[in-house]
């Protein structure tokens, strides 16, 4: 084999001096044919000495490295310089020649190995010395930022590529924790003036006096991060990657055990972050895909489409695709039966494997992963199949992945949260959202992930256990076309157990269902049309999943249906109440029901039915509490008293349980609904309390002048006109409430002025006096003019402006007459001269 020769210019001093040494050797084999005289090759390893000495003080080399390469130099030189002048050499010439260079080579490599473990070492050293000063820096700024005096730091690991570190931290002696440090990340990001994407996370270390401090230093998050060129196979038993955190460590998912929940705006990334899930879950030949899009099939289009209608791959990528709410029921209502059927049919499979009453997956057994996107559009019948299917199928490893718009209980209902393991939240426009998909951690800061594509991950299990920064692959339609055909071969089929449930048998027809309807007036390939045409005789989804009513009919002759005997002598008393119940109305035992072909009684006929018979008030539809909702209601009926956040927090875990927000989260609500007008804030006391504009609040105070009675004449013209007289005044003069003076009148009307609120309930605690009284006064001030008449349980308009107090309280006090010493000893300014004194 020939020789191939590297002409590259040499690297280093090693490669250099192999140069240099194979130029002496060829020289000398050469000189009796070009007759080189001795003294150029003299010449010419001395420069070449002369450089290698230079280059190694410049690399800061030892002197020892330092002398012995230059004696290797002049040694050569020497020889070169006898063998050009004692040419041709005899055997005794080389192998002097050879002894020289295997000492030569043998002193230079120990020298070699000395520097490379000397320079390891020296970067070792720098590194080090890198290190003492982040430590530093860090003790500082705990105590500075923080205010935590007395942390040691320990240690700091660099990231690969040197894109942040972690620090590890003591904490001072006292009971700090890193507890004590929630929300202080941003705060030390900001200290050291990081841009965003760069951030600072503080987590508990290796134990409950340690923490660990991450840094990012280069903004991987808004790096572009293509899917990686890989389609070799994966499992679902382990975890798999989807993206990048912010370390440049995966980002781990995980489906097997787990349900996931992902939450973002549109224009988030969202539907990036989905068809990346979709490719890993592709690669895994034990997960059979099922997909839950009712708006369009969006989410499952882009993995049929290659098999559909382009030829592109062999078999669909989505085993099954729910586009309308009936396919979506079917879906659900099988998965659930197959659930079943699992439990049973694979015990003994189960106790073989001694896999802990989990069933072990394979190819021919495939897991079951739905992808539920838009959660918002379903309604609560097919919420409530796929919150069975999350409570009950995972050991029978059929798991969920729900997506949403909304990080709310309307989208992502509590059972989607709680068995939820793996959250993923994108960029929402309300952090609230985020608070509640990730309780307890309502400070993630925004700028951690400002981009699209990116947000937070967090697994309750496995890890991350607080929601961390990553940047998911971006995927393309040309990426997503290779992954269907390069993984279209090792999709799984139904394993025949599971196929064989009640619904099994419009599984084989799931095809000719959709592919009709999802690529209308566009041509199948041959393996979609085969699909479609041996499907057989399609039946109608809706005809499986919704059964007939049984009949409500009862035989005429008095006889007790079938079913009914056991009931003996109460099945007339069981078929008076049922009869009732048809015709609207609840009997008692005993009594004679109402007549079923009457028509909707009205109030005075329900009035006249038996005691024992009461109206029939229809049920109320099950559906998800909106905690908000919930919230309004309990604040309108603490009626004036109304509620601090703190207390409507615990009302309203009394009333839902777990799957109420944190205290701050209800705190922002609050705010909201202020700002909204649907509350009002009073910030009196100690602790902000929140009045709801609804509470229960009478249309006129108790003590508030009786209505005047009409005049007969003016409702009735044939009523006989009442006798001659003068009319009274529509607006009487204001009349004081007994026992009290216009001081009290006055202080009210500064109140009302100042805060532009009018209630009852306000001038209660404000002015501490009875309810009765503060309607009564309230009643002085809208004769006066001050506030508006009573709007039932709303406050009233007040009328003046603050900036026209002092002309209004002047004006009050001379209409009741009230002296300036009288306004001034009771804390009200006076703006008038009083032309008595």
């Amino acid at each position: 084999m020939s020789r191939q020769w590297d002409w590259s210019p040499p690297t280093g001093h090693p490669a250099f001096l192999g140069y240099a040494g194979e130029t002496a050797a060829t020289a000398v084999m050469l000189a009796p044919l070009t007759g080189m005289p001795w003294q150029a090759a003299a010449v010419t390893l001395a420069g070449a000495a002369t450089a290698g000495a230079a280059w190694d003080i410049r690399q800061s080399t030892t002197t020892g490295t330092l002398t012995t390469r230059a004696l290797t130099w002049l040694t050569a030189g020497a020889w070169t310089s006898w063998a050009l002048a004692a040419a041709p050499l005899t055997m005794t010439g080389w192998a002097s020649g050879l002894g020289v260079a295997a000492v030569g080579l043998a002193l230079n490599a120990s020298v070699n190995r000395t520097e490379e473990t000397r320079s390891e070492r020296k970067a070792l050293l720098l590194l080090r010395r890198e290190s003492v000063g982040i430590l530093k820096d860090w003790e500082d700024r705990l105590e500075r930022v923080a205010r935590i005096e007395g942390c040691h730091g320990k240690d700091v690991r660099h990231w690969p590529g040197k894109v942040g570190y972690t620090v590890e931290m003591d904490l001072p002696p006292g009971g700090t924790t890193a507890d004590d440090l929630a929300g202080y990340g941003p705060k030390c990001a900001a200290d050291m003036r990081l841009p965003d994407g760069c951030g600072v996370e503080i987590a508990p270390g290796v134990n409950r006096g340690t923490i660990l401090i991450d840094v990012t230093l280069e903004d991987v998050v808004s790096q572009d991060l293509p899917y990686p060129d890989d389609y070799s196979g994966l499992t679902l038993t382990e975890r798999f990657p989807f993206g990048l955190h912010r370390d440049g460590e995966p980002a781990l998912g995980s489906l097997c055990n787990d349900c996931g929940v992902l939450v973002g705006e549109t224009d988030a990334g969202k539907t990036n972050r989905l068809r990346v899930v979709t490719a890993q879950l592709a690669r895994m030949p034990d997960a059979l895909i099922w997909a839950i899009d009712i708006t369009g099939g969006g989410v499952a289009l882009p993995w049929i489409t290659p098999w559909a209608t382009e030829g592109i791959a062999t078999a669909p990528i989505v085993d099954w695709i729910a586009h309308d709410l009936a396919e979506a029921k079917l879906m659900l209502t099988m998965a659930g039966e197959i659930i079943a059927a699992r439990k049973a049919g694979y015990q003994k499979l189960m106790r073989e494997k001694k896999s802990d009453n989990k069933l072990p997956i394979t190819g021919d057994i495939p897991g079951i992963v739905i992808i539920c996107d838009e959660t918002a559009s379903l309604p609560h019948d097919v919420k409530e199949l796929l919150d069975k299917v999350i409570n009950e199928g995972r050991a029978m490893r059929v798991r969920t992945l729900t997506c949403g718009l909304r990080g709310t209980q309307d989208v992502i209902t509590a059972a989607m949260k709680l068995q939820a393991k793996w959250r993923v939240g994108m960029t929402v426009s309300d952090a609230e959202e985020l608070a509640y998909l990730f309780p307890g951690y309502i400070k993630l800061d925004p700028k951690d992930a400002p981009v699209a594509g990116s947000g937070w991950t967090m697994h309750t299990r496995l890890g991350p256990k607080k929601p961390a920064a990553f940047k998911a692959w971006y995927i393309t339609d040309e990426i997503t076309d290779k992954v269907c055909a390069a993984t279209a071969a090792r999709r799984p089929a139904l394993d025949p157990l599971s196929a064989g449930v009640d619904s099994g048998a419009l599984y084989p027809q799931r095809w000719a269902r959709a592919l009709p309807v999802l690529y209308q007036g566009q041509t199948l390939t041959e393996s979609a049309q085969h699909a479609v045409d041996n499907a057989g005789e399609l039946i109608d989804t809706t005809t499986v999943i919704t059964p007939a009513p049984a009949s409500t009919s009862f035989p005429d002759d008095g006889s007790v249906p079938s079913g009914y005997e056991g009931f003996g002598g109460a099945a007339a008393e069981l078929f008076a109440a049922v009869d009732a119940a048809l015709a609207g109305v609840e009997t008692a035992p005993g009594a004679v029901p109402a007549d079923p072909d009457a028509a909707d009684p009205d109030p005075e006929s329900v009035r006249a039915l038996p005691q024992n018979v009461v109206p029939l008030q229809p049920r109320p539809v099950a559906r998800p509490t909106d905690p908000r909702e919930t919230g309004l209601e309990l604040l309108t009926a603490a009626d004036t008293t109304g509620c601090t956040p703190k207390e409507l927090h615990t009302a309203l875990r009394k009333a839902l349980g777990d799957g109420v927000p944190a205290e701050r989260t209800v705190r922002g609500w609050m705010a909201k609904w202020a700002e909204e007008g649907k509350v009002v804030a009073d910030t009196s006391g100690q602790y902000t309390r929140y009045i709801s504009r609804t509470a229960a609040q009478p249309a006129t105070s108790p003590a508030a002048p009786a209505a005047q009675v009409p005049d007969p004449a003016a409702s009735d013209p044939a009523a006989p006109a009442g006798p001659a007289g003068p009319v009274p005044d529509a607006q009487p003069r204001p009349g004081l409430p007994e026992g009290e003076d216009g001081l009290l009148v006055l202080q009210a009307a500064e109140l009302v002025i100042a805060t532009q609120f009018a209630t009852a309930p306000m001038l209660q605690r404000k002015l501490r006096i009875g309810w009765a009284l503060a309607g009564q006064v309230l009643d002085v001030l809208h004769q006066l003019a001050i506030v508006g008449p009573a709007r039932g349980s709303q406050a009233r308009d007040v009328l003046v402006l603050p900036g026209h107090q002092a002309d209004a309280l002047a004006r009050l006090a001379g209409e009741l007459g009230i002296s300036n010493a009288d306004m001034t000893a009771a804390g009200l300014t006076s703006h008038t001269t009083d032309p008595k004194e």
